[in-house]
């Protein structure tokens, strides 16, 4: 009833930023990499880190751009951002745990497919008509709230796993 032997599988907390379009999110990216040389990008995607790496490539910054299966804890050293949210949290939290993170800051957009499958186009024209800019931020503990329960419905569905480049044949490869 009240589950008080059931042990609580540990949980690192996450920051959620979210921006309307993947274009504002980048050039956050952009910002944070120019205001700290020490901002270390994470790509849970290849399709990913390589659209980031090309835009900060075009915008004349140096900044570290990896994939999450390629984060070791020497990178811990550095101010890691995660530029995308995996579909599926178990895998997130299992990455966070083994890095020893205390907080993680992951940036998204509502335009990203992960949103797409949970209505982000109506979320886009909602912000949209609620004033807000392209260049603004959401965050809060809801946001993160509702994130987790999408990541949760998608692992409700996916019985076995298929790996993909992007986030989009990530959900086309494992959604039925």
């Amino acid at each position: 009833m009240f589950d008080f032997f059931k042990s609580k599988i540990p949980e690192v907390s996450i920051s959620d930023q979210v921006w309307l379009y993947q274009q504002s999110k980048w050039n956050a990216c952009l910002k944070m990499a120019e205001a700290n040389s020490q901002c270390v990008f994470v790509a849970w995607f290849p399709k990913t880190k390589a659209e980031l790496s090309k835009f900060l490539k075009e915008q004349g910054v140096t900044a570290s751009v990896i994939s999450a299966s390629d984060l070791t804890s020497s990178d811990n050293n550095g101010l890691l951002i995660f530029v995308e949210h995996y579909p599926l949290a178990e895998v997130e939290q299992k990455l966070f745990l083994r890095m020893r993170l205390n907080n993680v800051p992951v940036l998204s957009s509502l335009d990203e497919p992960l949103f797409f499958m949970f209505g982000g186009e109506k979320s886009i024209q909602l912000m949209k008509k609620m004033g807000m800019n392209d260049d603004e931020i959401v965050s809060h503990p809801m946001i993160t709230k509702s994130i987790r329960n999408a990541q949760q419905k998608i692992a409700s569905k996916v019985e076995v796993e298929l790996k993909a480049e992007s986030q989009e044949e990530w959900i086309k490869k494992n959604s039925k």
